[in-house]
Formats: structure tokens, sequence, C-alpha cells
């Protein structure tokens, strides 16, 4: 629907108004208001003003009509029109001020002929518009010296009606306002720079400087402070800022000296990764020539001999020994991930497909629960599955007798997919917990106590976290927490 031009006009004053500076909206806000009530109030004064002018004009006439009719009233009585001629007259001449004699019925009489002795003219009385003049009829009342020539029954006998322009009082009334107007103005301007130099005083500059140290703290500079502001809000403000920088300041430099530590540490490491590793080959090889040896001996050795026995229990031990130093090499120097997208169905399934004889030999039950709309990964599937591998290993191991291996899978809102693989084997002591990750720890009698640190080195080198649950004699649960591919086709494979 197209906006009207009213409201894409809202619509700019809106985002001026919310992009405005905070001094600013107060300004406007305060003196407009300001303005709005003082001009509403001093309309409502001029409109009483205009009220009241009128109301004295009329009380002026008001008080004006006896003194008419008493004069009225003497010239009657002595029979001199002279007094009523000359009162009309002089009445009549002062601009627009009109005075007329009336009859009991409303017709005008005039005047001059009453003078000259004649019957006077009765006629129409003039019309005048009631919007632009004031308008009053005063009746002559039926005096008891007056049946000389009226009936008793006249009552009134006629009236007098007073005329005056409202144009001449709500002049005088205008002329009254202009100067109150100039003084309003003058005041106006007096209050807007009195609030706007108060607003910049309070707000604005108390606001400028806390922006200021904002953006200084922004580009690294956790010394500043911000000081001597006025009290009240901002002085709060100001001093929660303090606060935070100083705690920003003592964090920074812990972070920046405890990333020093894990720096020299990884270092370190990576020495005592690369020795190790070192170690484990030179290792390897002897063992490898010494466990061919004794697979001669044992083929040379006749069929029930002790001797052969022994051989083979000594090649049991040598194989271990090459398993062990083959793990250790592989969590010592991890090979370089080849990433791709791939679906999660790929690597569980293989692992799944590798153990389904083991555990149909070892009575443990498969539950396996992964949405097939489940979102992609992206990272090393050929990693990710040995990840797997070691986890459903343990699993199986904790389950001599059988029992139940879930693997389970669902998709979070935080973009990232949760995979738990659980067993109701015999669970890890609470004790034993915050060790398991930890290099050559193991509970089994055979462990090697690589495969859950080689799991976890696998998967935070994917972005991801890996953490355990176990209850003694109920079950042991791992989840795997992996971020999503950005969108479903990255996931295409």
């Amino acid at each position: 629907m197209r906006r009207t031009r009213p409201d894409r006009w809202l619509r700019r004053l809106r985002i001026a108004w919310r992009s405005a500076p905070l001094a600013r909206q107060t300004f406007i806000a305060f003196y407009s208001s300001t303005v709005v009530i003082t001009a509403a109030t001093f309309i409502l004064y001029i409109q009483d003003t205009r009220r009241s002018v009128l109301d004295m004009e009329r009380v002026t006439m008001t008080s004006m009509f006896p003194i008419v009719e008493r004069v009225i009233t003497d010239a009657m009585l002595r029979e001199s029109r002279d007094p009523i001629k000359h009162l009309f007259a002089l009445h009549n001449h002062r601009g627009e001020e009109r005075m007329l004699l009336l009859t009991h019925d409303k017709l005008a009489v005039n005047t001059d002929d009453l003078a000259n002795g004649v019957k006077p003219r009765r006629e129409e009385p003039r019309a005048f518009d009631p919007d632009k003049h004031i308008i009053m009829d005063f009746p002559i009342r039926n005096w008891k010296a007056c049946s000389r020539c009226h009936a008793p029954h006249e009552d009134p006998i006629g009236y007098i009606r007073l005329v005056s322009p409202k144009r001449d009082r709500q002049a005088v009334a205008e002329a009254n306002l202009k100067g109150r107007l100039i003084i309003l103005f003058c005041s106006f301007a007096a209050v807007g720079l009195w609030t706007l130099l108060i607003v910049r005083r309070v707000i604005d500059e108390p606001m400028g400087r806390i922006i200021e140290a904002m953006g200084r703290v922004a580009h690294g500079e956790f010394h500043t402070r911000v000081d001597n502001l006025p009290s009240g809000e901002l002085r709060s403000i100001a001093h929660g800022f303090n606060s935070m920088v100083r705690r920003l300041e003592k964090d920074r430099k812990e972070i920046v000296d405890l990333h020093r530590r894990q720096v020299a540490h990884m270092e370190r490491l990576a020495a005592l990764g690369e020795l190790s590793a070192h170690l484990a080959h030179e290792v390897r090889n002897p063992i490898t020539g010494i466990s061919s040896a004794m697979q001669i001996m044992q083929a040379e050795a006749p069929e029930g001999s002790p001797r052969r026995e022994i051989l083979g229990k000594v090649l049991g031990q040598l194989n271990r020994m090459d398993q062990t130093m083959g793990s250790f090499l592989r969590f010592a120097r991890m090979p370089e991930a080849v990433v791709r997208p791939f679906h999660l169905h790929e690597p569980i399934g293989r692992v799944l497909d590798l153990l389904e004889s083991r555990l149909r030999s070892q009575k443990v039950r498969l539950e396996r629960s992964i949405p097939k709309d489940l979102p992609g990964l992206r990272g090393d599937p050929g990693q990710i599955e040995q990840v797997f591998l070691n986890l459903c290993l343990n699993a199986v191991h904790a389950m001599p007798a059988g029992g139940t291996l879930a693997v389970a899978a669902r998709a979070e809102a935080a973009g990232t997919v949760l995979i738990e693989v659980s067993d109701t084997g015999r669970g890890i002591p609470s004790a034993d917990l915050e060790h398991v990750f930890r290099p050559f720890f193991t509970t089994r009698e055979n462990g090697s106590g690589l495969g859950l640190p080689l799991s976890r080195q696998i998967v935070m080198a994917h972005d991801g976290t890996i953490w355990i649950d176990s209850v003694p004699d109920r079950g042991t649960s791992v989840f795997v927490r992996l971020p999503a591919a950005e969108s479903p086709e990255s996931a295409e494979v």
C-alpha cells in the first residue's frame, strides 16, 4: 500500500526525532510544551479581554439609560422638545454610535418632528448587524405623570435603543494586547535561551563527555575516566561507567596475562608433543621387529608347548603396546582435516555397520533416532567417524552383559546439532568424571586412555563441545554439539 504524503512526513519526523541527541529532544519537548501552554493561555486571555471590553460597554450603556430617560421625561412634562432633539443629535453624531427612540411596538420615532411640534413620523428602525454592534433596548416606564398623554395600560410607553459598534471597543482592546504580545515574544525568547543554556550545561556537555569517553574505551584506552559531572543521574552513570572501565581494564590485563601463559604452555606442549611423537615412533619400530621375531619363534614352537603359550602372551602385550603407540601418535600429530559438507548419517552409519556383529554377539540392543531432515555439517567426516567410533566402543565396553546403546540427534535453535550417545552400562563414578578427558586416564584394564582426549580434540577442532553425564550402575550419556552448515545447500555432497 502506497504511503500518503502526510504518512511519509510523519515517518521522517519520527526518524529525525529518534536520531536527534537527547539534549535536543529535551530542549524541543520542554520549550515546545512551554510555548503551546503559554500561547493557549494568551489566546484565552485575549478572548476574555474582548468579552470584558464588550461587557464594560454594556454596563456603560446601562448606566447611561436612566439619564436619557430622565431628560426625555422632563422635556415631555414641560412640553419642551428641544432637549430631546439636542440629546439625540449630540449622541448620533458620535461616530457610529446611535440612539433611537422607539414606540411601544418598536417603531422608530423621528425626533426632528417631535422637536418641531408636529406629529412625529413612525417608521421601521434601521437594522444593525448584531455581530458588529452592541444593541440594547431600554423600556421607558409609564410613570404617573405621563398619564396626560399616554393611556395607563401602555407600559412601557416606548424604548430607547442604544447602538454601539464593537469594532471601536475591540480596537482599544487590541491596542492594549499588542504591547502584551511584544512582552510575550520577548519572554519566549528569554525562556528559550535560558532553557537552551541549562540543557547544554546539564545534559549536552556531560553526555558528550561520556560518549567521548566511550569512544576512547572502544579504541582500547582503558585508562579513560569521566569525572566532575553535575550531581544526579548523570553522575551515577559516570560512576557506573568508571567502575565498568576499571573492571574491563583489570579483566583485560588478566586476559593478556592468561593468553601469554597459554601461548607459552602451548609452545611447551607442542615441543613435548613433537618429542613424544618422535620417541613413540622410535619405540614402535623396535616393537614391530620384536613382534615379527616373536611370531617366527611362536610358529617354530611345537603345539602344546609352554614356550608357545608364553610367546602368545608376549605377542598380545606387544600388540597392545603397538596399538597404544598408534593412538598416541594420532593424538600427538592430529592429521590435517579434509573439510567438506556431509550429513551426520554418513559417519554414524559406518560406525554402527562396523559394530553390528559385535552388538549382536554381546546382546546389545541398538536404538537409533536421527531425523532425515537433520541439518548438514561441515568438517572432516573421517575424524567425526573416529569420534563416534570411540564413543560407541566405550559404550559397548561398559555393557559386557548386554544392554541398550542409543544414538540420537536433533537440531537446536542456535544453529547447532546435538548428538547423544548413551548406554545402560555400569556408569562412571562422579569422582572420575572430571578426569575422563585427561590423556592416559582410563577405568578399563586394557584401555589406552586416549580415546576420549582424542575425541575432544577433534570436536574442538570442529568448533564444537563435548561433555559427559553419568550415573553409576545406571549408564552414561555423552553429548556432542557441532555447528550446523550455514545453509542446506552447503551440506549437500
